[in-house]
């Protein structure tokens, strides 16, 4: 069985993000003509029949950023109008359930939206309650659209409508088909009046393509005349549908409308009329341009050519709003507009972090060698979230300079600058490496001054290169107290893990100067050392027993103890694949804990997943479990497989592991 699908916002919502090169519908209609045949109502209830499952897989198809197959934007379109008719009605709650699950998860705004805005035709009274809590979304345009939806589904004259019927639909296609003019004209008029929106949508489908360029005039008109958001958001697509530039003044109004679909419908149609217009009426957007509309009109301005965008937003840049220079800002990093620089310098002193951050980031991109000093004193000046910002755009700068302008500006402060000043500059520093700034901070580690100090020490655990390793290993057992000694034991630990890094000549240092140390002072480095390099975190697990609700194996090596895998019963076995060899040294095991109940296990170590080699073993004498755990040493051994075998839990029969660790010796 066929029907005529009507299509309410699908395909302004979910339109593909390069328009310039969408087809338009009704060429789309042509080339899919096949595959929409296929959406009949028997596909339809079908898919119904099928529940959750092919809903959920349905749903999947919507994304974010308007890359949504058409094709799977219809189905759902015609499935919420099914729902509605007689022969779907049975299936009608479970489905709007299925459409308010997906708007709940939904992490981005504009897919919440498509979903809530098919509940609006179908949804149900007893939805109203988890709507309102949808109304208090910070995702753009949720909120708002919540709010119109709980509106209708619980109007009265909604819930005590007829549905529309295939055979009214029928009824009104032959009527407008046989009218010509002026008289269809003037019923699609009244059509799109109807307080029943199915039939202002069949209006819409004739009005897309029927009369000429007074036609065009009389329905942009309507924009101003239309308070309903819907009604509004079906006129700009049928606008856009009919493509006439007439169009382009009455949809350039609702550019800033109050409601957030309605305003991304227009600038949606506003480009798909004319490009040139849209970057032309864009700046006036950005001059009152608030927050919560940041995301929305940021992507809609994606698509504009550099051509037509550039000139238009470096005229008006210094009239726009925060949130407005924030979105110039965004898009002249992607286009890399260097006429901007100086708009961006300006904007770093803006009240809004925002503001100031999209600039910073602007000139992480394109910042040249003249705008050292500027950005230098900015950066001394920062404060809070700022600062990172701020670093990161002088380091990326300095990387990218080959005149040494900023490696010697930050190296004048390094040398004479203030003691507030030095600290941020020695973080910066790392942020850059290199020989030249290296031994300036390690002079700095000599400080008088301990926080000046303590925080070049910090630079040097932070270093890109490996050359910080013989100062930080020498630090690592002669910094002045036990706080400068941890910092640069544990840089030596993440400079030493790099993948590909030859050790042994740091090896060879290492056994020197650790002869130097008190056998305590060893022991708590040799310790650090191991603690930077759990190789096991997140690795694959296997186990060969069934798990207990969702107490995952994948929660034995996530890195805390928030979470654990049980074992429904013991003996149990979990196998890690650390993915290559490594020379292991010792681990740390984590059971659950009550003050009672002891596990006894085993623990094994195999390089092929066929041969094992056992390295710890309590079944002689277990112990109570412990919130502290259990930390196993024993010979460097490589590995590459470890298997944990869990053999009996003294109350019950199930088996309870927090957290398993696995260290590689740092010095093999």
């Amino acid at each position: 069985m066929k029907t005529t699908v009507l299509i309410p916002l699908a395909f302004v919502l979910f339109a593909a993000a390069d328009l310039t090169a969408q087809p338009s519908a009704a060429v789309w209609s042509g080339q899919e003509k096949e595959a929409l045949a296929g959406i009949c109502d028997d596909a339809l209830a079908d898919i119904l029949r099928q529940g959750a499952p092919a809903l959920e897989k349905l749903f999947a198809e919507v994304k974010t950023g308007g890359v949504s197959d058409p094709l799977a934007v219809t189905r759902i379109a015609a499935l919420t109008q099914f729902v509605m008719r007689r022969e779907g009605a049975q299936s009608r709650t479970a489905y709007a359930d299925a459409l308010l699950a997906a708007a709940k998860r939904a992490p981005e705004g504009d897919v919440a939206c498509f979903f809530l805005d098919q509940l609006r035709w179908c949804g149900l009274p007893q939805q109203a309650n988890a709507l309102r809590e949808m109304e208090r979304s910070d995702k753009p345009g949720v909120a708002a659209l919540a709010a119109m939806t709980v509106q209708a589904v619980t109007d009265d004259r909604a819930s005590k409508a007829k549905p529309v019927t295939p055979t009214r639909c029928a009824q009104l296609n032959a009527e407008i088909a046989a009218l010509k003019g002026k008289d269809r004209t003037a019923r699609l008029f009244q059509l799109f009046a109807d307080p029943d929106p199915a039939i202002a949508g069949v209006a819409c489908d004739w009005a897309r393509k029927d009369g000429g360029r007074r036609e065009t005039e009389r329905w942009a008109a309507k924009l101003d005349t239309t308070t309903d958001p819907l009604r509004k958001t079906m006129l700009l697509d049928l606008l856009a549908n009919r493509n006439d530039r007439r169009a382009v003044g009455a949809v350039a109004e609702r550019l800033c409308d109050a409601d957030n679909g309605v305003a991304l419908s227009a600038h949606r149609t506003l480009f798909r009329l004319s490009p040139s217009d849209y970057a032309e009426h864009l700046p006036g957007v950005l001059k009152t341009l608030q927050p919560e509309r940041f995301v929305m009109v940021r992507d809609s301005a994606r698509v504009v050519p550099t051509a037509l965008l550039k000139p238009a937003l470096l005229k008006a840049y210094d009239g726009f709003s925060d949130t407005g220079k924030k979105v110039a800002m965004e898009l002249f990093k992607d286009r890399r507009v260097s006429e901007a620089s100086r708009y961006a310098i300006a904007t770093l002193n803006a009240a809004d972090a925002e503001a100031a951050i999209a600039s910073y980031r602007f000139l992480r991109e394109t910042a040249g060698p003249d705008a050292a000093d500027t950005l230098l004193q900015h950066l001394l000046a920062s404060t809070g979230r700022i600062t990172p910002e701020a670093q990161s755009a002088y380091a990326a700068a300095a990387r990218r300079d080959t005149t040494g302008r900023y490696l010697e500006a930050l190296t004048q402060i390094l040398k004479s600058g203030t003691e507030a000043q030095k600290p941020l500059a020695l973080e910066t520093a790392a942020r850059i490496g290199g020989d030249t700034l290296r031994q300036t901070v390690e002079n700095a580690v000599a400080d008088a001054n301990a926080d000046i100090s303590t925080a070049a020490i910090r630079a040097l655990a932070e270093w890109p290169e490996p050359a910080a390793l013989p100062t930080l290993l020498r630090l690592a057992v002669n910094a002045p107290d036990a706080k400068r000694q941890t910092l640069a034991a544990r840089g030596v630990a993440k400079l030493l893990n790099r993948d590909g890094l030859d050790k042994k000549p740091y090896a060879d240092l290492w056994r020197t100067l650790r002869g130097q140390a008190s056998e305590a002072r060893r022991k708590e480095i040799d310790n650090l050392f191991a603690e930077e390099k759990n190789v096991a975190r997140g690795k694959p697990v296997t186990t060969n027993v069934g798990t207990q609700g969702n107490n995952l194996p994948a929660h034995l090596v996530d890195g805390t103890l928030e979470k654990a895998w049980h074992g429904a019963k013991w003996p149990a076995q979990a196998q890690i694949d650390l993915g290559a060899l490594h020379t292991l040294r010792s681990a740390h095991l984590t059971f659950f804990h009550d003050g009672r109940r002891t596990y006894t296990f085993t623990l094994e170590l195999s390089e092929d997943g066929k041969t094992w080699k056992q390295v710890a073993d309590n079944q002689a004498a277990p112990k109570p479990a412990r919130p502290e755990g259990l930390s196993l040493s024993f010979a460097p051994t490589p590995a590459r497989y470890v298997r944990l075998n869990v053999l009996k839990n003294s109350v019950n029969e199930a088996v309870h592991v927090l957290e398993l660790k696995v260290f590689e010796a740092v010095f093999q």
